[in-house]
């Protein structure tokens, strides 16, 4: 079964119109979306390269062992989003919430961030690296062994943070 099938059964499984839960493992996927509800999703060893998400949700969802290179994600709520050992090259993620969220052993290279928020959020492991963009908010966000170099952002405000004390 193609990727794009079982990510709109899963969004028909959650708006209750049929479908069934997504668990995506080992796929590959370069499809555009817009409007689904991910929430719960779990993808799996899977390589997405152009894929585009706007206006997606991806609450609660689990991410492991996952390949992203050139993806856009542009209004997209990942509220509660477990990311774990996964990579995002060249990425945008645009307008888009990530509060509660949890990131580990994970990789954004020459990605950039626009109008992003990670309010009480974990990251542990984590490099940004020579990623550029502008208003990154996040209140009491806690992390350990993260890694920003050469990444450049206009307004990056984190409150009560407490990231590699």
């Amino acid at each position: 079964m193609s990727s794009q099938k079982i990510i709109t059964d899963h969004d028909r499984w959650r708006k209750g119109v049929g479908g069934a839960p997504a668990g995506l493992a080992g796929e590959a996927d370069s499809f555009a979306y817009a409007g689904l509800d991910l929430n719960l999703a779990q993808f799996s060893a899977t390589t997405f390269s152009g894929s585009s998400f706007s206006a997606t949700t991806f609450q609660q969802a689990v991410w492991s062992g996952c390949t992203f290179t050139g993806c856009t994600f542009t209004g997209c709520d990942f509220h509660s989003i477990a990311i774990s050992a996964c990579t995002f090259a060249n990425c945008s993620f645009k307008s888009s919430t990530f509060d509660q969220s949890r990131f580990s052993a994970t990789r954004f290279t020459q990605c950039e961030w626009d109008a992003l928020t990670f309010h009480g959020g974990h990251w542990e492991n984590v490099q940004v690296l020579d990623c550029t963009g502008t208003t990154i908010h996040g209140d009491l966000l806690t992390g350990e062994r993260v890694d920003f170099t050469g990444s450049y952002f206009e307004q990056l405000e984190f409150k009560n943070a407490n990231i590699n004390s």
